[in-house]
């Protein structure tokens, strides 16, 4: 039986309430208390104890910042003249559904939303009256959603393995507030020791040397090096007290930090450790480690998700180089025609500001987007002078094949469908559909355009080049009529900037070429 218990009635505050008013009151979910003039507790109901987790002997009678610490939404410390009653008692200003982080000595962090309002006593001095609910286990969960959110945005928008861990981190500390995350790779040196590869946070903290995964070196007996070597958890919720931190405690209360939780995890086979710091101490209740637990594994499969795009991406080109070499070696006079639409519709596409994804995949759509030329007979192809109707519907035919070809591979949008429109034209006339303005998917209209421009500069057995002065000045004729006129605009102004067909060093934009 608890010390409360045995209190009798008046142990709720000196504050004299009614018997019927005491009961209606304490008969609420939410917590209720109240403060005199002076800011000192002179009644709190039951759930206000259950949820501040104080008895009611230790409230009375005292200001409720010698009892407890307040952090606000942006976890920053809360000032004892700052406290929601103190500031409503001063300036007579109410607050409505604020939330607070709620730190005890020895207890996990609680939050609550609060409302405070200034009230007269029967006597005539001030008080405040204060009414809060626990939203602990509705934040842990929206913090949860919100990190996991964060975390698969980033596998999916990340090609990089190493900016994705460094996401990751970052994630950690900016929405799960906490000071520093770290990711550590166990190396098999003679010191066994830890490199720490990502931080984000306070990164000050860690310095060269700092962990080894080694029992016979003081720096291995840490949370991370237990970690490494154990496989379990480790939980320090009291880095001032907790046994093998000496090497570190110091440090961590120059820093500020009061607990850490040491998880591991592996990228493919190494192993690593997720080490995350709080501010407070006892920040890792079984709820925030279930939690952490879940990141640490989410950090594991989101690499293996990279590596294997990446594999996939590597694939994809090899398929895509065989498939160009097959176009173009059954046509000698366009040997790296494709290679060099491809190039010139990258520029395009990144001068028109698309995506670094966009622009690989317009890329490669230009080296394939001929791919159905395979199907033509290579006299016709390769034979000089004009073509009998006949042969050029044949000819025609290759947006088809090649559209058709690349659809029953499963490659990703838009390469079969640049194949099978990069000869329409935004006024209908082009083939095979007669597709018209926006019906024709932009990667197709800017392929339209690096193509026509490569194949009218170059020579061909059948007709000498025209020239780039003369084709550009075609395109930017037939702009808005059968070229779309901000492909052409920015095709004319890659050229202007100096771009040249086989050049190595020219770039648009050293983000994407």
């Amino acid at each position: 039986m608890s010390d409360d218990d045995h209190l009798n009635a008046d142990s709720y505050g000196p504050l004299s309430l009614g018997t019927s008013y005491r009961q209606i009151v304490d008969s609420l979910t939410q917590g209720v208390v109240i403060y005199n003039s002076l800011g000192e507790i002179v009644y709190a109901n039951k759930s206000a104890s259950e949820i501040l987790g104080l008895k009611h002997s230790e409230m009375f009678g005292n200001r409720m910042s010698d009892l407890i610490s307040l952090i606000d939404e942006d976890y920053r410390p809360v000032e004892a003249d700052d406290f929601p009653n103190a500031h409503t008692l001063r300036t007579g200003n109410a607050i409505y559904m604020k939330a607070f982080g709620v730190d005890i000595a020895g207890k996990s962090r609680r939050w609550i939303i609060l409302h405070t309002k200034r009230f007269v006593f029967e006597d005539g001095s001030l008080g405040v009256s204060s009414s809060f609910i626990d939203i602990s286990e509705y934040r842990r969960s929206n913090l949860a959603a919100s990190l996991f959110v964060a975390l698969n945005n980033s596998v999916v928008h990340t090609t990089d393995e190493a900016a994705l861990l460094q996401n990751m981190c970052d994630s950690v500390v900016k929405i799960g507030g906490y000071g520093l995350a770290l990711i550590g790779f166990g190396e098999n040196d003679p010191g066994r020791s830890i490199s720490v590869a990502y931080a984000s946070g306070a990164t000050d903290y860690v310095y060269d040397g700092m962990f080894s995964w080694s029992d016979s070196n003081s720096t291995g007996r840490g949370p991370a090096g237990m970690a490494l070597r154990t496989g379990e958890v480790q939980v320090a919720n009291d880095l001032s007290t907790q046994p093998g931190y000496e090497p570190w405690r110091e440090r961590a209360e120059k820093f500020g930090f009061g607990s850490s939780i040491s998880l591991l995890f592996k990228i493919g086979t190494q192993p690593a450790v997720l080490a995350v710091y709080a501010r407070d101490k006892f920040a890792f209740d079984e709820s925030a480690v279930n939690l952490l637990k879940e990141i640490a594994s989410e950090f594991g499969l989101g690499v293996a998700h990279v590596r294997t795009v990446k594999q996939l991406a590597a694939s994809l080109d090899g398929t895509l180089a065989a498939l160009s070499r097959l176009a173009e070696g059954r046509d000698p006079y366009t040997a790296g025609h494709q290679t060099r639409v491809a190039s010139l519709g990258a520029a395009i596409a990144t001068h028109l500001n698309l995506d670094k994804e966009t622009v690989d995949l317009i890329r490669k759509s230009g080296q394939v987007h001929d791919i159905g030329k395979v199907a033509i007979p290579i006299e016709i192809l390769t034979r000089p002078g004009q073509l009998t109707p006949l042969e050029f519907e044949m000819i025609k035919s290759h947006t088809l094949v090649g559209g058709d070809i690349l659809a029953q591979a499963s490659l990703p949008w838009p390469i079969a469908e640049v194949a099978l429109q990069h000869h329409e034209r935004l006024d209908g006339s082009g083939y095979p559909k007669g597709l018209k303005g926006s019906e024709i998917c932009l990667p197709a209209r800017i392929i339209a355009v690096a193509d026509l421009v490569e194949a009218m500069s170059q020579h061909r057995p059948y007709r000498p080049a025209r020239g780039l002065d003369e084709t550009l000045a075609h395109i930017s004729a037939e702009a808005g009529n059968l070229f779309d006129a901000a492909v052409v605009g920015a095709c004319l102004e890659v050229f202007r900037m100096g771009y040249a067909f086989g050049s190595s060093t020219w770039t648009v934009s050293s983000r994407y070429i």
